[in-house]
């Protein structure tokens, strides 16, 4: 009888060669995609393209989306400075609890809530049209 000696580094290489080799067996036997399935057609394709791509409608969302957040910004700021004017000239009269620009203050209050509630619809409306995209990709 005869004894046969194989170094552990040998023995590891040998296991590692046969699990790849058994992995390649195994992806080789899985069945493959048809081009068919691969591939969108050019109506999917539209649709997907919706969100993507610049000059795509959900760029043009995010787009908007981010003016207005600018315009919400600016909207606070012209309020802020409105208040401030108001604050100082009242006080150069002698009269700080009179509000000479009141009406022009709640118009801006107005128009910035109306901003922010912009904002919200516009972000919502690119979410919404994100989801239904892959709704619809998926059920058909």
């Amino acid at each position: 009888m005869q004894t046969i000696t194989i170094k552990i580094s040998s023995l590891a290489k040998l296991v590692v060669f046969t699990s790849t080799l058994s992995f390649c067996a195994a992806l080789a036997l899985l069945p493959q995609p048809t081009c068919a399935e691969e591939k969108f057609n050019r109506e999917e394709m539209l649709v997907l393209n919706l969100s993507h791509s610049k000059g795509s409608a959900g760029y043009f969302l995010l787009e908007a989306e981010r003016l207005q957040k600018e315009v919400t910004h600016n909207l606070w700021r012209a309020l802020s400075q409105v208040q401030q004017v108001e604050q100082s000239y009242a006080k150069s009269k002698g009269k700080p609890d009179n509000e000479y620009f009141g009406t022009t203050k709640l118009k801006i209050i107005h128009a910035r809530q109306s901003s922010e509630a912009l904002t919200e619809d516009l972000s919502d409306s690119f979410f919404d049209m994100k989801r239904t995209i892959k709704d619809t990709l998926i059920r058909n």
